[in-house]
């Protein structure tokens, strides 16, 4: 007797060192199921610098995406389509408002599209440069009636399609003419677009018919020489396109109202007011959704809000940035970063 414990504990080592092979081997195979899952997401993150270029009603239109180092293929970020302004492009726009330091920072995917280009067109006023489609304004894209909205959203959607965005934050921003079209992009395609903050402009397209509320902030100088904060009854002035009372009494206060109204803000009078040494704040925060609409007006701002200059031999007015004393893309990101479109569609329901 006393000689069989050792061959029973034999047995009992035989059979625990076989099961721990097994088990082994069972968590080996889920960990290259999980690898494998894992590689499957992976992306082609994109160099920064290149275009993605494809047809769009008959013209060639490009973009630029930038994706911070933090992104994977695990992630589930928001993206920011930033618009250039008019007479400006992609590059030109990322260094003007310095916003990849914001991405990296949040952690946010930028994506910059290119207005439409014309050489030699015959427009008095605007033509030859690059610009948007955005009602009123600006240039050969108006002329044209180019379908800017359309074509923003097929960018829209190869983003979402090709990397790791949540297309539940779905961000536009812009600068002048650029924002005015990131406005008009918030009224037409309010089902994708899930809030606007943007500098310098005005909504300049007012069909409302398929709208349903969106969040916009507008960022706008007090001694703006662009685009006046009160009205641009001097834009009807030359510009035949915006020689409608529609136009012409549109400015940064009428502006806020016009938004406030289609998002079904309550009270005759803003509910929030903030006041500052550098900027103040006012806006309507008891919306349809939730959908505050916002108004910073930047006492002695004029059109160019950011920190960095603009001056060229081309470009002698409007060049003076704020030199750092105020951060609109930290603005404009506190801002957009409170909405998501699944919030607001809980809150609808």
């Amino acid at each position: 007797m006393p000689r069989s414990e050792p061959t029973w504990f034999t047995i009992f080592a035989v059979l625990l060192f076989s099961l721990q092979g097994c088990l082994t081997a069972l968590v080996s195979d889920e960990g290259d199921s999980t690898d494998s899952s894992e590689e499957s997401r992976t992306f082609i993150r994109p160099d920064p610098a290149e275009y993605t270029c494809f047809d769009f009603n008959g013209w060639e239109r490009c973009y630029q995406t930038y994706i911070p180092e933090s992104v994977n293929a695990t992630s589930n970020v928001p993206v920011i389509l930033e618009l250039h302004g008019w007479a400006m492009s992609a590059p030109d726009t990322r260094a003007h408002s310095d916003i990849m330091t914001l991405a990296d920072e949040v952690g946010a995917i930028v994506v910059h599209p290119e207005g439409i280009l014309l050489d030699n067109t015959t427009l008095l006023f605007g033509g030859n440069e690059e610009a948007w489609n955005a009602g009123y304004c600006c240039g050969d894209a108006v002329n044209l009636e180019i379908d800017d909205v359309g074509y923003l959203l097929e960018v829209i959607e190869q983003t979402v399609l090709n990397y790791p965005v949540d297309p539940g934050r779905i961000y536009l921003s812009g600068w002048s003419n650029g924002c005015m079209m990131a406005q008009r992009m918030a009224l037409e395609a309010s089902d994708v677009i899930t809030a606007v903050a943007c500098t310098s402009g005005y909504l300049s397209f007012h069909e409302t018919s398929t709208y349903q509320p969106v969040p916009i902030l507008e960022i706008h100088g007090f001694i703006d020489e662009n685009t006046p904060y009160t009205n641009t009854i001097t834009w009807g002035i030359v510009d035949e396109n915006r020689r409608n009372l529609e136009s012409m009494q549109t400015g940064a206060v009428e502006n806020m109202y016009d938004w406030a109204e289609y998002n079904g803000c309550e009270g005759a009078l803003p509910d929030r007011n903030e006041p500052g040494s550098l900027y103040s704040i006012q806006g309507f925060t008891d919306c349809t959704n939730d959908a505050e609409v916002v108004l910073i007006t930047v006492h002695a701002g004029g059109h160019n809000l950011y920190a960095n200059d603009l001056c060229s031999p081309d470009v002698v007015w409007n060049c003076l940035g704020n030199q750092g004393l105020s951060d609109p893309q930290t603005l404009m990101w506190e801002f957009l970063s409170q909405f998501s479109k699944d919030a607001d569609e809980s809150i609808e329901d």
